[in-house]
């Protein structure tokens, strides 16, 4: 597995990153933070300060007791500015997202969603994602189960771990992702 921290210059002002950068957490109070270019302004996003090149990566985040959520992997070029759909994780061909959403779960990359079959609320997810394959996965972590993959033959940059933990969703979203 890889080691990440998330990037609180990159999060949405209504984020609460943790001190070890380890959990991201949704607040209703926006909070005065610098306007910096890499901020998310529009979307409930944040990435991971480091981004990778090569190698295998594995990554697992804890979703449990979560009724919204996206979690993913992004280009630094990702849209970070307005609403357009781009800035929205897997909307745009810059990154490539699970998202669980009132009980769904839905693959995306490019604006093409894949509804997934699944209906269990999974504890853990797990990313997978293979520089020389070319090949992101999603895992349900506890039995390795794959969800979803990706195949992009070839990445044209370097890969952010990427995550959204939701709005509140009628006060039913309220742990850290």
């Amino acid at each position: 597995s890889s080691e990440v921290c998330l990037d609180p210059e990159t999060a949405h002002p209504k984020l609460i990153i943790s001190s070890k950068g380890d959990s991201a957490t949704y607040t209703d109070t926006w909070q005065q933070l610098p306007n910096l270019p890499g901020r998310f302004d529009t979307t409930l996003n944040v990435i991971s300060s480091q981004g990778f090149i090569f190698g295998r990566h594995y990554w697992e985040i804890d979703v449990a007791g979560k009724t919204y959520w996206e979690l993913g992997v992004t280009y630094p070029t990702i849209p970070r500015k307005g609403t357009t759909e781009e800035c929205w994780l897997g909307r745009g061909d810059e990154s490539w997202c699970v998202e669980f959403f009132d009980g769904e779960y839905t693959a995306w990359h490019g604006g093409v969603p894949h509804q997934l079959p699944f209906t269990k609320h999974f504890c853990r997810i797990g990313v997978l994602c293979s520089f020389p394959a070319g090949l992101v996965t999603f895992l349900e972590a506890d039995n390795m189960m794959p969800l979803f993959s990706f195949c992009a033959a070839t990445f044209s940059d370097c890969l952010h771990l990427a995550l959204c933990p939701g709005h509140d969703h009628s006060g039913t979203n309220a742990k850290p992702i």
